[in-house]
């Protein structure tokens, strides 16, 4: 890797989604407050998650408040927490070489005496906080708390993610998941299954979990790694990142939505977002949806999530505003709705037998329940407004 490493990491993660992200998700908005989030951190001192995104560090409550932590010039790309100690947090900016704060994020100072001016990805030892490593022109650690860096070795191809466990470390990758037990130095599958990782975290314990493409949300324990499935209801989102406080577990995906679990993965729930059915129209049409249209298209209108092995062609997509049900107007909704998908051999048939137009009315007022302020306000032709398409 001779080019600087943030770019390259960040071209490898668009080159990635692009070809394991059906295209309905392209070009979705992100949570408007948040954008593109690079890295997710426990907050010391609160059961809320910190969230580094171009802009700096914001905290994010579990009922979805927001507030500025920290805000810096081209944000905190890299990010992570001490695992003994919450409050210590390690981050790279564009430039500046590694930083720690010692109070939550709240104030940083550099630590780094030399090695790479910049990090694409960080993590620490949960066995000794004083190893770091660090994704830049190559993969880097650390045994003096980030003061000093080697150039242990190569980063693995394609990378994603990456993360230390009491055994070694983890890289998540386009090719499935990948460790090290010598520090970086060398790499080899941990897994048989050659399937896109775009994220994986590991414990203390040494319980790791990951996201696996078409798997969904999984955990196993070291050593044996027989990954249990969790939950597979993100429709076409892929989990990037994820951090522990506490009971609760946090995640965000590639277009920047905000989840949270509080029963270890099992059930997700969104954090913000839009406010969700109010009027009685939208309550009709909650439970309509529920009814005729949740098994497809997913909870809450989330998509339909790809099955490993199955084709990932015509999946429902998601009626939220992650997608594109949102460039249709009105009428057009409540056509496809009675009349079915004009597109040929199309797995959304016509319910017009089975729901009358004040139904299909209903469906659409719960679907705009679901959007955000910009989705509503560009519905249908005003999608292509120059005002519209900016995120």
């Amino acid at each position: 890797m001779k080019p600087s490493s943030l770019s390259l990491f960040g071209a490898r993660c668009l080159a990635s989604l692009l070809i394991i992200i059906p295209l309905a998700a392209q070009g979705a908005a992100a949570a408007p407050e948040l954008g593109r989030v690079f890295a997710l951190a426990p907050a010391s001192g609160s059961d809320g998650v910190l969230v580094a995104n171009q802009e700096g560090l914001y905290l994010v409550e579990p009922n979805g408040r927001l507030s500025l932590r920290a805000k810096r010039d081209g944000g905190f790309p890299a990010l992570v927490a001490d695992p003994s100690n919450s409050a210590v947090l390690y981050a790279s900016g564009r430039s500046g070489g590694l930083l720690r704060s010692s109070d939550g994020g709240r104030t940083w100072q550099r630590t780094s005496q030399g090695g790479p001016d910049s990090f694409a990805l960080l993590t620490v030892s949960p066995s000794d906080p004083q190893h770091l490593y660090g994704v830049a022109d190559g993969f880097y650690g650390s045994s003096d708390g980030g003061r000093t860096w080697a150039r242990a070795g190569d980063v693995p191809e394609k990378l994603m993610n990456i993360s230390a466990s009491p055994r070694g470390l983890y890289a998540g990758t386009e090719d499935g998941l990948r460790f090290s037990s010598d520090g970086g130095a060398s790499w080899r599958p941990a897994s048989m299954l050659r399937i896109p990782v775009t994220m994986v975290s590991a414990e203390a314990s040494g319980v790791l979990y990951s996201f696996q493409w078409g798997q969904g949300f999984l955990k196993a324990q070291e050593p044996e790694l027989s990954w249990t499935p969790l939950a597979n209801s993100f429709g076409g989102q892929a989990i990037l990142v994820m951090a522990r406080n506490g009971q609760r577990l946090f995640a965000a995906t590639h277009i920047g939505r905000l989840f949270v679990s509080a029963d270890d993965g099992r059930s997700w729930q969104a954090l913000g977002g839009p406010r969700g059915p109010q009027s009685a129209a939208e309550k009709r049409g909650e439970k309509l949806f529920a009814a005729n249209c949740q098994a497809c298209h997913g909870a809450v209108g989330i998509g339909e999530a790809p099955q490993f092995g199955k084709s990932q062609q015509g999946l429902a997509p998601a009626l939220d505003d992650t997608a594109h049900a949102w460039h249709h107007s009105d009428q057009q909704l409540q056509n496809t709705i009675l009349k079915g998908s004009p597109t040929p051999n199309s797995r959304m048939v016509a319910f017009e037998g089975r729901l009358n137009a004040r139904d299909a009315a209903d469906l659409v007022a719960y679907m705009k329940s679901l959007w955000n302020e910009r989705a509503r306000r560009c519905q249908g032709a005003k999608h292509m407004d120059p005002g519209c398409m900016a995120h």
